[in-house]
């Protein structure tokens, strides 16, 4: 199977082009604006997704069997304050991509994400209808929106992962948590703030588990448990063994963001559990999974 991996720079990309790339039955291509992070990574191609005429060449060359496109301007605070450079970046890009994967007759991945509610109850299901509270949410929504409506073999993934990146990626939040752990620093989490998030590598599992099935439409692939973000951290330091004394609760709501937040971002998996017969992990295995594909650096 031939596998086109948009975002292939970033976070999640890098980490499902690893994924993919150590199984032999996939040939995975990659995408980004900007040149490979990675010398020895090949079948890469830079380019930007804004523009059609690259986004079909793309696919043209290529010709793959699936994509899973990992786009868009994830900066929540930014997206409230460049509204038009977040539609751009996650409006356009997914409806190009959408428009050539049709065209070439390639399954659609899109990665989608948590910040589609109010945040007023627990445990959002797909059949729950999106009322975001931000710009950032909203551009997800049209996204969505877009790419189903181009394309009829899309795959809409709504998400919440954490895991290790790459060397020249910005720490991620289950890293900066992590390295506050280790070297003793004073941090506040959140106790009135909750969502269900999933390792990446059992993000990638549940991804290939979809590309390899016919199911079309919305699902969530997400931890099966919620917790807090306070929770959260008080959990990984168990896991690490790591002093949690560092850890002080607060409440998001004297935060003052540029983008509102909601409270509660956590989505339900029983869909996918019904659908693939297995749940998806909890708390505690997200984090024993973070903790055993640690960098080396990191082994003690």
């Amino acid at each position: 199977m031939k596998i086109l991996i948009t975002g292939s720079n970033g976070f999640l990309g890098s980490n499902l082009v690893r994924f993919f790339s150590a199984k032999q039955e996939y040939e995975v291509h990659k995408t980004s604006q900007h040149p490979s992070y990675f010398p020895e990574w090949s079948n890469f191609i830079v380019g930007d997704l804004l523009d059609e005429a690259f986004v079909d060449s793309l696919f043209s060359d290529i010709k793959p069997d699936l994509v899973i496109n990992t786009v868009s301007l994830a900066n929540v605070d930014l997206c409230e304050e460049d509204p038009e450079l977040a539609y751009e970046l996650t409006v356009r890009t997914a409806k190009n991509v959408a428009q050539a994967a049709k065209r070439n007759g390639s399954r659609l991945i899109y990665i989608s994400t948590d910040h589609l509610f109010e945040g007023d109850k627990p445990m959002y299901s797909e059949d729950d209808m999106p009322a975001p509270v931000n710009v950032y949410g909203k551009m997800k929504v049209e996204a969505e929106l877009i790419s189903r409506q181009i394309h009829s073999n899309t795959v809409i993934v709504r998400t919440n992962f954490f895991g290790w990146s790459h060397s020249y990626h910005t720490q991620t939040f289950g890293e900066w948590l992590y390295n506050s752990l280790n070297k003793k620093i004073p941090i506040n989490l959140y106790t009135d703030y909750y969502f269900t998030p999933i390792e990446v590598t059992y993000l990638a599992e549940a991804l290939e588990s979809l590309a390899l099935s016919d199911f079309t439409g919305i699902i969530n692939v997400a931890g099966s448990q919620r917790c807090s973000k306070y929770e959260f951290g008080i959990t990984m330091s168990e896991i690490f063994n790591l002093d949690p004394s560092v850890i002080h609760s607060g409440k998001i709501e004297i935060n003052t963001f540029r983008a509102k937040r909601q409270k509660d971002l956590s989505l339900s998996t029983e869909k996918f559990r019904k659908i693939f017969g297995r749940k998806l992990p909890d708390i505690r295995e997200s984090l024993k999974k973070f903790y055993d594909t640690r960098p080396m650096e990191l082994t003690y």
